[in-house]
Parts: structure tokens; C-alpha cells; sequence
């Protein structure tokens, strides 16, 4: 119960990571508002939540594109109405943009290129501006923003997609920027990095024989691929109280990936 008072905005609570910790705040007493693009699948998952929720009247759906400005502004509008206050934001939400053109540099797009860094940079930036106004006005807050472990090493082969790991560098050293900037006014911003994970966004590399193979040696702590639940717990850890004194660190949760 580390969250019974606290107001948690996630975005892109609906799948994989973002809904994962979505139930594991709401086990734990938390308010939460859960956001995503369709607003069926938003309060869909919404009412999943409330079936293990401690206060199932406070599981609150809020559809939104976080790429939009008006989208973003609109979701922390409605839940200062609703609680008048955020404690925690948790950014997930991104894209693989494979099927948009992404890959090594001299074949990627530039529409492979706009469509990853306005889906995966820009989103950051705008939840994570609008989230640090209302906590600068509360002087205390925690944000913890999803990157990846291929923002913080290169790859070779099955993961080449630049910019992506363009995007999720940004992702990381946005945060770490602004993490010292707004100390002062008691707001940790953290990251964590997940590798590879069986997770929707990640369903053609996980299902691929020669991937799964590799990841033997990428990830070498077995299961060789982590799960959703194992990101969620590292959330909850960096957004807790327990992390008080963490702030600006860019937490691997990768099976041993960024340790060789």
C-alpha cells in the first residue's frame, strides 16, 4: 500500500508495460488514471483494472493522443477536475517504427524518422511539460519515463533501427537534464530500460527463432526475455518513496544486456 494517497497518471496504460503497472498501482491503493488512444479499448482495460483495484472508483479511463498537444493538456485538465493533484506520471507509451521506414541510418526514412521521434520523443516531451507545471506548484512529484537498452548501447543485426535508438537516447538524457534542473523543486525524474520483453509492441521479435537464439547471449539471465511485470515492479520501485533519493538514473531491466 506505498500508493494509497497517490494520484498516478500513466500513459499508455492499456497494453503490455503500461497496463501491468496500471494493476500493480491500483493493487496498492493508488488512484489511476489510465490513458490510451481508443477510448473503448481505454475504458475497456479501466474496468479491468477495477476488478483488482483497493478503490475501484478511482481506476479513471482517458483517451488521448499523446503526440497532440490538446490531447495531453486535456488528460491533466481532467484529472486535476477529478483529484487536484498528480503524484506520479509514468510515461510508456512509443512505437516500434519498423513499418514506417526505420532501420540502419542509410536505409531509414524520413518519414520513418518524423513518425518515431513524434511518437517516442515528442509525446515524452509533452506529458512530462504539462505533468511538471502542476508539480512545480506542489514542489514535490515523481515522473518515470520508459526508454529502452537500445538508448544506451548499440546493436547489431536483429535491432537495428536507428531511430528508434535515437529516440530512446533522447528519452534518457531529457530526463536526466531536467532531473537536475527540477531537484529544487523535490521532482524526481527517473528512466527504465527495458530490453527485449514479451510484450505486444514486441511480438515479432519474440516470436522469431533466430532472435530467441541470440537473446541467449544478449539476455543472458534465463528466461532469456523479461515480461511486463518485471518493468512494472522497477516503475513502482523508482516512483515510490522507496527510490527517495534516486533521481536522473536510467535503470536497465534488461537480463544482463547492458552488463557486457
Amino acid at each position: 500500500m506505498r500508493f494509497e494517497d497517490k494520484v498516478v497518471v500513466i500513459i499508455g496504460g492499456t497494453s503490455g508495460i503500461g497496463l501491468e503497472t496500471a494493476y500493480q498501482f491500483a493493487a496498492e491503493g493508488a488512484a489511476v488514471v489510465i490513458t490510451g488512444r481508443s477510448q473503448d479499448k481505454t475504458r475497456e482495460k479501466a474496468e479491468e483494472i477495477r476488478g483488482k483495484a483497493v478503490y475501484p472508483d478511482r481506476i479513471v479511463p482517458i483517451s488521448g493522443d499523446a503526440t497532440k498537444s490538446a490531447d495531453v493538456q486535456s488528460i491533466f485538465d481532467q484529472t486535476m477536475q477529478q483529484f487536484g493533484k498528480v503524484d506520479i506520471l509514468v510515461h510508456v507509451a512509443g512505437i516500434s517504427g519498423r513499418k514506417f521506414g526505420d532501420g540502419p541510418l542509410d536505409e531509414c526514412t524520413e518519414n520513418g524518422w518524423d513518425v518515431v521521434m513524434e511518437s517516442n520523443v515528442k509525446s515524452v516531451y509533452l506529458t512530462n511539460h504539462a505533468a511538471l507545471g502542476i508539480m512545480k506548484e506542489q514542489n514535490y512529484g515523481s515522473i518515470v519515463n520508459i526508454s529502452s537498452v537500445l538508448g544506451m548501447v548499440g546493436a547489431r543485426e536483429h535491432f537495428v533501427t536507428h531511430a528508434y535508438a535515437a529516440s530512446r537516447g533522447a528519452v534518457i538524457q531529457l530526463s536526466r537534464s531536467a532531473a537536475v534542473y527540477y531537484s529544487k523543486h523535490n521532482i524526481r525524474i527517473n528512466v527504465v530500460c527495458p530490453g527485449l520483453l514479451d510484450t505486444p509492441m514486441s511480438q515479432r521479435a519474440a516470436t522469431d527463432t533466430v532472435i530467441r537464439e541470440a537473446l541467449t547471449k544478449l539476455q543472458p539471465l534465463e528466461p532469456h526475455i523479461g515480461y511486463p511485470d518485471d518493468v512494472a515492479q522497477a516503475i513502482l520501485f523508482m516512483a515510490s518513496d522507496d527510490a527517495k533519493f534516486m533521481t536522473g538514473v536510467a535503470l536497465p531491466v534488461d537480463g544482463g544486456w547492458t552488463a557486457q
